[in-house]
């Protein structure tokens, strides 16, 4: 808030008149009325007496802020869109410029006023008010500001931001420097450095970033419904569970997963019901997918990832660590003690 609306509303919350106000002060009832009307502000001689009346410090009564909280940035963003729909987008971006003059440090509110901003330039493209001069280039200076952010996640999302729009005018050297600076772990470089990629006419790598992504989604699905399943079976919620296994099959097969990815839930969930014969088989099945070669290249999803299996090599080596698990899991005791699973064992060589 700025000094008249505290002055008002602190007024207000103290249940005083202007005209109370004004007599603790020494000065005009109409004076007082100016000030809460933002017509004119208090001799700087009153801040100290004006602030110790309205019970605030002197910083929040001249509204001496860094930076504004998250409520207040979404408030203001409500209010600028509004104001866009009302008065238009050049009263939008006056708005805008006057809120950033306010805090001019506040890079999160450059950053999230720069996106609705832009948004209002796409919206109404080769309009009087966005043709305007300096349009782009305000919106651009506040990607900038926040892209030098000292909050890193700011810092990152407003880097990722720029990196895109050089992308889109060709200034290709500085966006691969930007993304440079972005962690991998951010959840979009990898498509952003694929378009990089194409404009750069590297083809090939940018086939490898897209399906690396999907193929580490697809599995991410499927590591979250085996979870799913895990959290209705422990509420005894068997239907659900079901119907979470079946999903978690059908993902595994329409994202071209391995046979390992594709049975685990059937197996979760065939372990639970304490379905021997079918827990069993799909074991059986579970183990040779491990044995067997995966040639991700007959993947029309997949054609340009080089994995080990691929590559001739199976992932034998886990064997042994599922059937541990297997051991030591409480719940598949059952199977255990099944003649057929140290048969089973024993075909694939493996000491129980």
């Amino acid at each position: 808030m700025q000094i008249h609306e505290i002055i008002r509303t602190r007024r207000t919350a103290l249940g005083l008149t202007q005209e109370q106000l004004a007599g603790k002060l020494g000065v005009s009832a109409p004076a007082v009325n100016k000030w809460e009307r933002g017509n004119s502000y208090p001799d700087i001689t009153l801040l100290p007496v004006l602030a110790r009346t309205l019970r605030v410090d002197l910083n929040t009564l001249l509204s001496f802020r860094e930076d504004l909280t998250e409520t207040e940035i979404a408030e203001f963003l409500n209010r600028l869109y509004e104001v866009s729909r009302t008065e238009g987008c050049g009263a939008a971006f006056s708005l805008a410029e006057e809120k950033l003059r306010q805090f001019p440090n506040s890079d999160a509110l450059a950053y999230s006023a720069a996106g609705l901003l832009e948004g209002l330039l796409t919206l109404f493209p080769g309009t009087d008010e966005t043709a305007r001069p300096g349009r782009e280039d305000f919106v651009a200076g506040l990607y900038e500001q926040a892209a030098q952010s000292a909050d890193p996640k700011i810092r990152e999302w407003a880097t990722y931001t720029v990196a895109s729009r050089c992308i889109a005018r060709g200034d290709l050297d500085r966006a691969e420097a930007l993304l440079d600076q972005i962690s991998n772990t951010h959840r979009d470089k990898r498509e952003l450095l694929s378009a990089l990629r194409r404009k750069q006419g590297r083809t090939e790598e940018a086939w490898t970033l897209l399906e690396r992504e999907l193929f580490d989604q697809a599995h991410g699905i499927q590591t979250t419904l085996l979870s799913m399943i895990d959290a209705a079976l422990e509420e005894g919620d068997m239907d659900r569970a079901r119907m979470l296994s079946d999903t978690a099959e059908k993902v595994g097969r329409v994202m071209d997963l391995s046979d390992y990815a594709v049975l685990s839930a059937p197996f979760q969930l065939a372990a639970a019901e304490q379905d021997g014969p079918k827990a069993l088989a799909l074991l059986d099945r579970l183990l040779k997918s491990l044995e067997q070669p995966w040639d991700l290249s007959q993947s029309v999803l997949y054609r340009h990832l080089v994995t080990k299996e691929a590559a001739g090599q199976t992932q034998s080596a886990l064997i042994p660590c599922l059937l541990e698990q297997l051991r030591a899991d409480p719940e598949c005791a059952f199977l255990r003690q099944l003649p057929e699973y140290t048969a089973l064992v024993e075909r694939y060589q493996v000491q129980e």
